[in-house]
This record gives C-alpha cells, sequence and structure tokens, in this order.
C-alpha cells in the first residue's frame, strides 16, 4: 500500500504468492546467472592466456626439434665423410688384408653394413610430417648416429694403433695430388683419343697450366728421367715396399737420378710434351709393377 503524505488517496496493489515466488526466483536466477558468466568469463580469459602460451612453446619445441634434425644430419654427413677418409687410410695402409685378431679388430660384416645405411644423410621424412611422433623419430636418428660413432671410433683405434708402427712405410705411400689442376681423365679402358681404338689409361690426367709444379706424392728416390714420344718428358720415383709413381708430359724435369725426394718436394713442372692432347699432368701409381688406380691413393 502507498499512502501519499498530502492526498487521501491510498494505492494498493495485491501480490499473490506465486508472483513473489516468481519475482523472487527471477533475481535468484540473475544472480546465479551473473556469478555463473563472470566465473566462466574469467576461466575463458585464464585459459585462453595459457593455451596461447602453450601454443607458443609448442611452436618454439618443433622449432628445435627441426634445429636438432638440422644438427643431426650435419652430424651424419660428418660420419660418412670421415668414413670415407677412413677406407682410404684402409687402402694404404692395407689393413682390409690384417689378422681379425688386432689389438682391435676390424669392423665385422653386420656392422659395415649397419654404418652404409643412410649414407645420403638424409632423414625420414615421416620425421617432417608427423610432428606428434618427431620425438620418438629424434630420439631413433640419435640412437643410429650414436651406434654409428661407436662404431667409427672402434675402427679408427685400430687404425690409429697400426699407424703408429708403420710411419715410414707411411712416408713412402702415395698420398696427396702431385699437382693443382682437376681431373679430365681417370684410370680404367676408354677410347683413345689418337687411335681410336679401346685402351688401357693406366693413370689418370690432371689438368693444369704449363709450368704448374708437380710435387712428389710420397717420400722416395728418383729412379728414372727420360723422354720418350709417349709420356715425352717423365720421372718416375720409387717410394719402396714395392710401389712408384709417374709423372708424364713434363715441360721441365727438376729432380735428378738418385736423388732422395720428400712428400710434396716440387720434382717436375706441368707441360704439354710426348702424346698429349692439352697441358696436362699424367700421373701414375704402380704396385709390385702392376698398375693400379691413383685415386685410391689421394687423400686431399
Amino acid at each position: 500500500m502507498i499512502v501519499p503524505e498530502r492526498s487521501s488517496d491510498v494505492k494498493k496493489w495485491m501480490l499473490s504468492d506465486q508472483t513473489i515466488k516468481i519475482f523472487v526466483g527471477s533475481v535468484v536466477a540473475c544472480i546465479i546467472f551473473t556469478f555463473c558468466a563472470s566465473f566462466f568469463a574469467f576461466q575463458y580469459f585464464q585459459h585462453r592466456n595459457e593455451f596461447q602460451e602453450a601454443t607458443f612453446q609448442n611452436h618454439y619445441l618443433e622449432s628445435e626439434l627441426h634445429n636438432l634434425q638440422s644438427k643431426l644430419q650435419v652430424a651424419d654427413s660428418t660420419l660418412v665423410r670421415v668414413q670415407n677418409f677412413e677406407q682410404k687410410l684402409r687402402v694404404i695402409t692395407q689393413l682390409d688384408t690384417q689378422s681379425a685378431t688386432a689389438n682391435v679388430g676390424p669392423i665385422t660384416t653386420e656392422e659395415q653394413n649397419f654404418l652404409h645405411q643412410n649414407l645420403d644423410g638424409q632423414f625420414s621424412e615421416n620425421t617432417r610430417n608427423m610432428p606428434t611422433n618427431g620425438v620418438d623419430f629424434l630420439r631413433s636418428d640419435l640412437d643410429r648416429v650414436t651406434n654409428r660413432a661407436s662404431l667409427q671410433e672402434q675402427s679408427l683405434q685400430e687404425l690409429y694403433e697400426l699407424l703408429k708402427d708403420q710411419r715410414s712405410i707411411l712416408a713412402s705411400t702415395p698420398s696427396i695430388k702431385p699437382v693443382d689442376g682437376y681431373y679430365t681423365s681417370g684410370f680404367g679402358y676408354r677410347i683413345s683419343p689418337f687411335t681410336g681404338t679401346r685402351q688401357l689409361h693406366s693413370g689418370i690426367d690432371l689438368y693444369a697450366p704449363i709450368g704448374t709444379p708437380v710435387r712428389s706424392t710420397a717420400d722416395g728416390i728418383v729412379t728414372l728421367v727420360s723422354n720418350d714420344a709417349g709420356y715425352g718428358k717423365y720421372i718416375v720415383i720409387s717410394h719402396g715396399y714395392g710401389l712408384s709413381t709417374l709423372y708424364a708430359h713434363n715441360s721441365k724435369i727438376v729432380a735428378k737420378v738418385g736423388q732422395r725426394i720428400k712428400r710434396g718436394q716440387t720434382v717436375s713442372l706441368v707441360g704439354n710434351t710426348g702424346r698429349s692432347t692439352g697441358p696436362h699432368l699424367h700421373y701414375e701409381v704402380k704396385l709390385n709393377g702392376v698398375a693400379i688406380n691413383p685415386v685410391k691413393y689421394i687423400l686431399n
């Protein structure tokens, strides 16, 4: 009831129990709705920040994962280069013919097969295409590289033990390029540019300008200096242990017969003498008088 101060008119409303219940229920519902909306809004903004942070961390971890994969790829490629270099060392030291009872035994066939897996240094495409399993693939790659490194360490330890006792042999074993130049013809059978028939090319040809110094590829003694229609001006160096090297088509011979030569010492100058199609050095390596591929004896 409303009773005004200056009027006798009294205004009266009648509210039923049901109306009051509806009103009170509506007020309570509004309060509960407001509370729930505030609570969920708070939760939403809180979890949104956490989600954004988690998303950022996920992108960061994916980036780090790819960086690790790249580093593993580099390590894998490095191991391949080390392995190839080791194989050349084994050739010049004839380690492949050593007894299996050496200090650290030679690598078994199974280990060799393992070492030759994935020689291209490439990682599985699954690692890049399946980020959810990236850690598993990365762990697998890590295990593989670790195993390869362990096998390589064992193999190099074997080489080290052998090389300590063979310094004089190594000094007398050809192991460097005789001239700074690029390959123009390899070892093996080829069509001769002069006769047009298939003939054995008993060495390799390295192009270099006339006058480029030619270096001895190992310690030795000059046994022959000559000039003929085929080789032109050439020099032969004996290195002992059945090894000798020949350097042909020179413009000038610097060393003399009987002279002791050290690896890397200049013995002649590149030329175009004899049966030659242009300035280059013809280089041969012979073992017990039999020509073998000189590339097997070039480490640099």
